[in-house]
């Protein structure tokens, strides 16, 4: 009898297989994302839905952490990389040695979406190189073949919108000799091969190499010297040039203090002038005529924070804008201490796990998992 009533409980299931996919999604999007991200090992139909991109849409990105580097010659290696988890522990555990690659020598240049685009060294020499694109969290790769172009390109930048295509997208920009951006050229997955295309904006503009891009709506934004947000589609098709903010009470700054995100769905430009953190959202996107950037914060950080740490020479780094909008990230500090302010409740924090130390260097990568098991035709 017994041996029958298990049987039969077996087969009435869990509550939760009663409930459709739909249900189940918009129960998963009221979690927080550390909560999320723990829900995907429940099971393999949770995981899947957590995975699939169309959910990816509804469902809160969680930001694990942050990719960087360290550059020290009284140790071996002189160049070392690190990551550090922003979460306390709670999210998935990330080695930024990424052992899963079957190489060791390479050079993480963006992040975007979950993916890593490295630059590996070719054996023919230490002025050639190959792009890898991979997954940590699946610890999907792929190498991608050779472009016309070598060492000599300074900037290069990943687009990959997994809401939209599982497909990515690698930007190589060549210059001419004052600086100026002249070619482009894309990799596309889905093609398998790199196009070449002449620069489409109708004025000379420098990229901020040390600045982040943004990819978003199938474009790359990047910020430049000229003090526009510059942006290109996948095809080189379409070249946008959008003015940034003119703020009458700091203005000018150096482009260097500019600073891009996404979060929400919109373009965020922040500015670090003064000890001033200044925040704006571009309103109307899609609309050329009526792009506005609407003031979104300001905050006096060194005396919000009231760190005597913060009184040094090193100016306040801004790192990244947390996926909600609701808070912003920064280094700084002779140790370069990650802090984070909370834009809601104007509370800032300072974990001591988060000391990178005083020899680690930008850029600071945001890395937000994804979980997507294909990686367009990857290894």
């Amino acid at each position: 009898m017994a041996r029958r009533s298990k049987k039969r409980n077996r087969r009435r299931g869990s509550p939760e297989a009663k409930l459709t996919d739909d249900l189940l999604v918009e129960i998963l999007r009221r979690l927080p994302a550390k909560s999320l991200c723990a829900c995907k090992c429940v099971s393999t139909r949770w995981r899947g839905l957590i995975s699939d991109p169309e959910h990816r849409k509804k469902l809160p990105q969680m930001l694990t952490g942050f990719f960087y580097m360290s550059f020290n010659t009284d140790r071996c290696p002189v160049v070392a990389r690190h990551f550090t988890n922003v979460l306390r522990g709670e999210g998935p555990s990330i080695s930024p040695s990424l052992r899963f690659l079957p190489l060791r020598y390479l050079n993480i240049l963006d992040c975007c979406n979950g993916l890593l685009l490295c630059r590996i060294p070719k054996s023919t020499g230490p002025a050639t190189f190959q792009y890898l694109v991979c997954n940590p969290a699946t610890e999907k790769w792929f190498v991608l073949p050779e472009s016309t172009w070598s060492a000599d390109v300074p900037i290069a930048r990943l687009g990959f919108e997994p809401a939209v295509s599982s497909h990515f997208h690698v930007f190589e920009f060549e210059e001419d000799e004052d600086g100026y951006v002249k070619e482009v050229q894309i990799y596309s997955s889905k093609a398998g091969a790199w196009s070449q295309k002449d620069s489409g904006w109708n004025i000379g503009l420098t990229i901020c190499s040390g600045s982040r891009s943004i990819f978003f709506n199938g474009m790359l934004h990047l910020v430049t010297y000229e003090e526009v947000v510059a942006a290109v589609d996948v095809e080189a098709k379409t070249w946008r040039i959008i003015p940034m903010p003119y703020d009458d009470e700091y203005y000018p700054f150096t482009i260097d203090e500019a600073f891009i995100d996404l979060a929400q769905g919109n373009l965020y430009l922040a500015t670090n002038i003064s000890d001033n953190l200044t925040i704006w959202v571009l309103e109307d996107y899609g609309s050329e005529e009526s792009e506005d950037w609407t003031l979104k914060h300001r905050v006096r950080y060194r005396r919000k924070f009231q760190l005597d740490v913060i009184n040094s020479d090193n100016g306040c780094g801004l790192v990244s804008i947390y996926p909600e909008g609701n808070a912003i990230f920064c280094v700084d500090g002779d140790d370069k201490m990650l802090m984070s302010y909370q834009m809601d409740s104007k509370q800032s924090t300072l974990p001591v796990a988060h000391v990178l130390g005083h020899d680690c260097q930008g850029p600071y990568l945001p890395y937000v998992p994804n979980f997507l098991e294909s990686l367009a035709d990857g290894q």
